[in-house]
């Protein structure tokens, strides 16, 4: 038998390997007071893992959102529910960051959620709209969310840098749009593409009828991102048929693809190429070259009413 001095020894030793090591035991929990723990966790965040504000304010919201909905029940059962409460796969890895600096590092319930699984959606089937239902769909839709739309089919542009536009971005000879300014860094985002003639007489009417202020360096659109998220889904259950901003993106490289585009100029015109390698092939992707390659499916992103 081993002497109990020896065998406390043993058990002080492993102790210490276990706290200097930050071993923790895998336990469940519940959060009685939200309020408490979140404004904790917000002093924790800051102090201890030095997180940016932005950051933080991400995970208070997911914090929150997930102690709601689980009644403050922390198990790898709640989480699992929580997370297939939403079927995007970018949401719930949003989420999952945010909660193991909670529920790990923070109200250290051990390592259960570090390589956590969540059950991935089935993966949806991608349908490219004909010009009919285009048509249908754009008529449907609020005079500005319409304009918006326009802008992002024929242009290839995210919503987010739509949204983000301003007169002096769209006011030149060649209709081109300069993205540049919207984005810091050498992440792979739009900076250049362009619209057809048709977009940008449109635009022009729009802006007459609501009286833009040309010299005030606003915004070209008042719309905020959800808002044109909800005219989509309300135009959509009219028509039958599900359209989100991004489709319009895929009909944008469908039909650039049509025109015999190159892949390269596609993905300079959707922001998939670095500015660093723009820079680098400025010949290829100058304005005038991407012009040049744009007026090749400018018909095909021109509609009849």
């Amino acid at each position: 038998m081993v002497d109990e001095e020896k065998l406390d020894l043993i058990l002080q030793d492993l102790e210490l390997i276990k706290n200097q090591l930050k071993i923790v035991p895998n336990r469940d929990t519940t959060i009685d007071n939200h309020k408490s723990s979140i404004s904790e966790y917000e002093i924790f965040a800051k102090e201890e893992l030095k997180l940016d504000e932005k950051t933080i304010t991400n995970h208070l919201s997911t914090i929150s959102r997930f102690l709601t909905y689980s009644k403050g029940v922390i198990t790898a059962d709640s989480v699992k529910e929580f997370l297939d409460s939403n079927d995007s796969l970018s949401w719930k890895t949003n989420q999952i960051k945010a909660l193991r600096k909670y529920i790990r590092d923070f109200l250290k319930l051990g390592n259960w959620i570090e390589d956590f699984k969540f059950s991935k959606p089935n993966a949806e089937i991608r349908t490219i709209p004909t010009d009919d239902d285009l048509i249908k769909f754009l008529q449907l839709l609020p005079i500005q969310t319409q304009v918006i739309a326009l802008v992002l089919v024929t242009s290839g542009l995210r919503i987010g840098e739509v949204l983000s536009l301003r007169f002096v971005d769209i006011a030149n000879e060649l209709n081109m749009i300069d993205v540049s300014k919207v984005h810091e860094g050498d992440t792979k985002h739009s900076w250049l593409s362009f619209v057809t003639q048709q977009t940008i007489e449109i635009l022009y009417e729009y802006l007459q009828e609501i009286n833009f202020d040309y010299e005030n360096k606003s915004k070209l659109f008042s719309n905020s991102s959800r808002v044109v998220q909800n005219n989509f889904e309300q135009a959509s259950e009219k028509l039958g048929f599900k359209l989100k901003p991004h489709t319009l993106r895929m009909v944008f490289t469908e039909k650039c693809t049509l025109a015999g585009i190159h892949d390269k100029y596609i993905n300079a015109f959707c922001g998939r190429v670095s500015k660093s390698v723009l820079a680098k092939n400025y010949t290829d992707y100058s304005p005038t070259s991407l012009k040049r390659e744009y007026e090749k499916v400018e018909a095909l992103l021109t509609f009849e009413s």
